[in-house]
């Protein structure tokens, strides 16, 4: 019983940490998209300004 729940414990705690990973990898890539979407923005707006 002890044992089993010792595993349980262990598994949950590694379900944990990998979902902190993948929690941060999807933040870096969100920021990563963000900037690509902020300048993909400059670039449209530059090219539609008009001459005044």
């Amino acid at each position: 019983m002890l044992d089993d729940l010792r595993s349980q414990a262990q598994l949950l705690a590694r379900i944990v940490q990998v979902l902190e990973i993948e929690n941060h990898q999807l933040k870096e890539a969100n920021t990563n998209l963000r900037g690509q979407v902020a300048v993909q923005g400059a670039v449209r707006d530059l090219t539609r300004r008009r001459r005044t």
